[in-house]
């Protein structure tokens, strides 16, 4: 244990020369962005890298840009847009709850936010004002020796596929790692206490001001309102927990450092992919936090449409890169032209009568209604036997979320011969070993 703890301790810790680099480049940005600030603004470098908690070849560079409550929230996205062209390479505008811009500044990946200066989180406008904060707690309480822990428990979160508050992931935040280590101190407590969170857990460093509603809460210290554990979902709790479990008993690196998935051949894929069917379309330019649960959304409203059509839905599927998808997986892609369809039993009588009425020289009925096992029976034509020819004909019907349902007529329906192409997704998702067993 000690041995891995160590190598992996070497691998994700910066050197200092890594340290001094990136401590001139912050200094360097943070200049530039107090030459073109307004005089009332503060500018605040804030997230792992201004608490030192970041990972080796793995950190962004976040600065806020803290302005008066006098503001309008576009003002301070443009005035903060504007700095952040003049300062940055490569860069984009992101949307979130307020604009902010993204880009590179010497090789270093850097956001530059608007967020409001108030004097307590608990004052917050807008959701990225506690930020600030978290990074001032942090740093006041997070004794040295425990930034580490924090890399260790960060590093395996990533390696198990844990770590992000994204929606894309709905895993553990940086922050809620670095109160882990704050409550437990070592990243092993960490993981011996996971195994005693069972039903409903609630952690708290400094008290608990109201009731929450999730099933596994840790009160953030700065508002004690929030839930800081609340965007992680049961399913990524319990992988972790699991995980946590299986490393105590056999410490293995690649718990921290998996191996990629086998690569799965054409032919493999292909048939996997058999009966696969959904929507392909470019993704659009929005942050992946506002596309990923309309993704979501996207599959439940597709697999809703299937099943009242008769399409029993095995899995669901999707991704987004350059171009994005949501695929299902069907038991059957054809179904029969003609089904039975089930009645009243023969003593209710009023329903039996309101039946026959029903589907007696029905165009949809085949044949005459007949009894079968003391119920009414008749059989009748499918509207839909393919279920490409359903999604292609009720799309534009159906609730895919905000932003998809205003590119539907750019979407294409597309099957598991085209959804080969998203092949790195593929061997992920198939893959049925374990990140630290591959």
């Amino acid at each position: 244990m000690k041995e891995i703890l160590e190598e992996v301790l070497n691998r994700i810790v910066p050197s200092k020369e890594e340290e001094q680099k990136l401590m001139e480049i912050t200094k360097e940005i943070e200049d530039k962005i107090n030459e073109r600030k307004p005089s009332d603004a503060i500018c605040m470098l804030v997230g792992s890298v201004a608490k030192g908690t970041y990972l080796r070849h793995s950190l962004d560079i976040d600065f806020f840009i803290l302005f008066p409550a006098k503001y309008e929230k576009d003002e301070m996205a443009n005035i903060t847009i504007s700095i952040g062209k003049e300062i940055l390479d490569e860069w984009t505008v992101q949307f979130a709850e307020h604009p902010y811009i993204r880009g590179f500044y010497k090789s270093y990946q850097v956001d530059i936010v608007p967020c409001y200066k108030v004097r307590d989180a608990k004052e917050k406008i807008s959701a990225v004002d506690r930020t600030p904060f978290h990074t001032e707690y942090i740093i006041k309480n997070l004794k040295e020796e425990m930034k580490n822990e924090v890399r260790l428990l960060k590093q395996f979160l990533k390696g198990i596929g844990c770590y992000g508050a994204e929606a894309k992931i709905e895993g553990f935040s940086g922050y809620l790692a670095e109160l882990l280590i704050l409550k437990y101190e070592t990243f092993l407590n960490v993981l011996e206490e996971s195994q005693k969170w069972r039903g409903r857990v609630i952690i708290s460093l400094n008290g608990i001001d109201k009731e929450f509603e999730e099933g596994f809460v840790f009160v953030d210290p700065v508002d004690p309102s929030r839930n800081v554990a609340a965007a992680l979902s049961k399913e990524k709790l319990r992988f972790f927990i699991f995980a946590a479990g299986e490393f105590i008993k056999n410490p293995k690196i690649t718990f921290f450092f998996p191996n990629k998935p086998p690569s799965l051949d054409e032919k493999t894929l292909r048939k996997k992919l058999e009966n696969f069917i959904g929507i392909c379309f470019k993704k659009p330019n929005i942050v992946d936090d506002i596309l990923y649960p309309q993704l979501k959304k996207a599959a439940a409203s597709l697999e809703n449409l299937l099943k009242q059509n008769d399409f029993k839905v095995v899995k669901k599927a999707w991704c987004a890169n350059d171009e994005a998808f949501v695929a299902l997986q069907l038991e059957e892609k054809i179904l029969p032209e003609i089904k039975i369809h089930i009645g009243p039993p023969l003593h209710e009588k009023r329903h039996v009568e309101a039946f026959l009425e029903r589907w007696k020289n029905n165009e949809m009925a085949v044949g005459e209604p007949f009894v079968k096992g003391g119920r009414m029976m008749v059989k009748i034509k499918r509207k839909y036997v393919n279920a490409s020819d359903l999604i292609k004909d009720c799309l534009t019907e159906i609730n895919l979320g905000k932003n998809l349902n205003e590119i539907k007529n750019e979407m294409k329906i597309c099957d598991g011969e085209y959804l080969i192409k998203f092949k790195n997704y593929w061997d992920e998702y198939f893959c049925e070993k374990y990140p630290w067993e591959r």
